[in-house]
């Protein structure tokens, strides 16, 4: 009777489970090994995503997510990136050195935050300084990178 309760309240809570995400960086670890300095690197905007409102209260549709890719990746080299001019509605940085996940490509990184379950999304125009960092805590030259998206407007047909 218990492993039938049990079934039962895992089958009904599953789609609590729907939205989730995978850890798209790690921390990038700085020790007294190595002795590689960090390179300044430029980025690129890769791709940049927003949310919408697809129906489904337990999908993940409401998250925006915005890549950013190194052109030359350096090895043993982590990176800070913060927001340096303009606003946005959520925090999209954290401000510890960061890696790509192992299961993203080198030198990719991406980064999720709630845009919202909307058929609207407002515009945004930011400027991110994204600073290198080496295994011995040596810090690079920064780059600059504008990342930006006209927002999305309701459709005309959409009343409600």
């Amino acid at each position: 009777m218990k492993q039938t309760i049990t079934i039962i309240l895992l089958v009904l809570s599953f789609p609590n489970w729907a939205c989730s995400f995978a850890r798209t960086t790690k921390p990038f670890e700085v020790d007294s090994t190595g002795s590689i300095d960090p390179q300044r690197t430029e980025f690129e905007v890769s791709e940049i995503v927003r949310g919408s409102d697809d129906g489904d209260l337990h999908s993940c549709s409401d998250a925006g997510i915005i890549t950013l890719k190194a052109l030359n990746p350096p090895p043993e080299t982590g990176f800070i990136f913060e927001i340096v001019k303009g606003e946005f509605e959520d925090r999209l940085f954290t401000d510890a050195p960061i890696t790509p996940a192992d299961f993203k490509e080198p030198g990719e990184f991406t980064f999720i935050w709630l845009d919202g379950s909307s058929y609207e999304q407002e515009p945004f125009d930011i400027v991110v300084q994204v600073t290198p960092i080496s295994r011995t805590g040596n810090i690079g030259e920064p780059t600059t990178l504008e990342v930006s998206h006209p927002g999305v407007k309701k459709p005309w047909w959409r009343f409600w």
